[in-house]
């Protein structure tokens, strides 16, 4: 049986995808961001791009050092959209393709640079809530153009970090497995994105895909130093906020 690759349905995974040259040698399968680390995590075969936070959860995961998506400008998987004319925050929406990162990431970045406990609640009905505090995860922004309205929440975690955000981690239950992947298409990634992407971003209006185009350079899947730092701090911040009871030690590969 071949190994399984999983990753979420979003244009960035998509982009890593297509810089690798997989041929035949593994299956496949897009999911929603917030189920892949428990598939990953039941069955040695399969190693996937989970969200930074779920390792909270998964903690016993190996985690590639070398690739994963590290966003570390504008462009973002994520955008919030704030309800005209409020005083204060109390409650935003969470809206798309979420996950842990947006669920704890939205509460520590409203109390460190608003200084307000907002109230998070996911919506399921597309037509609810438009006209409130929300936070769109997915392709929708690009889909739509929303991102020309709403504040990049990757640029608001760099901001609070101080270092690269890291949306997605590659990681899976065996590290032998893991590092058989690494090895094979690490080189893949070392020459860079290509100039142009319109072809893999066709069902994106023009505005869209030349925004994607022209940032496309501040998303970087072969990790650096400073990316594996933006990752433990990272998952520093919700013990440092109570959030949960212990540090989590990653295990690197």
């Amino acid at each position: 049986m071949k190994p399984k690759l999983i990753i979420p349905n979003n244009i960035f995974s998509k982009i890593f995808l297509s810089e690798l040259s997989l041929n035949d040698n593994y299956d496949i399968e897009f999911l929603p961001a917030a189920l892949i680390a428990k598939k990953v995590s039941e069955d040695i075969d399969v190693i996937g791009l989970i969200p930074s936070l779920d390792l909270l959860t998964f903690k016993d995961l190996f985690v590639s050092s070398e690739m994963g998506v590290s966003l570390n400008a504008l462009l973002s998987n994520s955008y919030i959209h704030f309800k005209e004319g409020q005083g204060t925050i109390e409650e935003i929406f969470l809206k798309g393709d979420i996950s842990s990162n947006e669920i704890i990431l939205s509460k520590i970045l409203f109390k460190e640079f608003y200084d307000v406990n907002v109230t998070t609640t996911l919506i399921q009905n597309s037509n609810q809530h438009i006209d409130d505090n929300l936070l769109i995860v997915g392709d929708e922004n690009y889909d739509k153009e929303l991102f020309l309205n709403g504040l990049s929440f990757s640029e608001e975690v760099i901001e609070l970090i101080d270092a690269p955000y890291v949306n997605f981690l590659l990681a899976g239950s065996s590290e032998i497995i893991l590092n058989e992947f690494i090895k094979n298409h690490k080189a893949d990634l070392l020459n860079g994105h290509t100039e142009n992407y319109s072809e893999l971003l066709k069902r994106f209006t023009s505005t869209s895909i030349d925004f994607i185009n022209a940032n496309i350079q501040h998303v970087v899947f072969d990790l650096e130093e400073q990316d594996l730092e933006g990752i433990k701090t990272l998952l520093q911040l919700p013990y440092f906020h109570g959030m949960v009871k212990d540090l989590i030690d990653i295990k690197f590969v």
